[in-house]
């Protein structure tokens, strides 16, 4: 009898999870945009040589998700809008759990961590070189 009143706070906490997000990704961008980018200096990397570091965009990507213009994000850094991209199909296996069905949609091995990683990397040295 008490597992109902469980799973409804479960689905309850599962649905607001998303906003919750955007609206701490909101409230961050604000705060960064108010009181540390001022006080930033640019990239060192970048402003010496030209060469866009791994984190160069990584900024302007988040700020392009949150107004909802995914190819700026795209086209600002790659990693931010991918790693989102993750975070939804983790949201999705947090469902199918919760439903009954649990999956895992994610691979977990290290060769798949180490793919991500190594397309990463050559995506930082192409976008210097186009």
């Amino acid at each position: 009898m008490k597992r109902k009143p469980k799973k409804r706070m479960q689905a309850l906490l599962l649905c607001l999870l998303p906003a919750a997000a955007y609206g701490l990704l909101l409230l961050a961008k604000t705060l960064y945009a108010r009181f540390a980018q001022p006080h930033l200096p640019p990239c060192l990397l970048r402003t010496a040589t030209g060469i866009q570091c791994p984190g160069c965009g990584m900024t302007h990507s988040v700020y392009a998700l949150t107004e909802l213009d995914f190819a700026g994000a795209l086209r600002a850094n790659a990693a931010i809008p991918f790693l989102v991209l993750l975070a939804a199909v983790y949201y999705a296996e947090l469902w199918l759990k919760f439903a009954g069905h649990p999956r895992r949609l994610i691979p977990r091995k290290t060769c798949f961590l180490y793919g991500c990683l190594s397309i990463w990397l050559l995506y930082c040295i192409l976008r210097n070189l186009i």
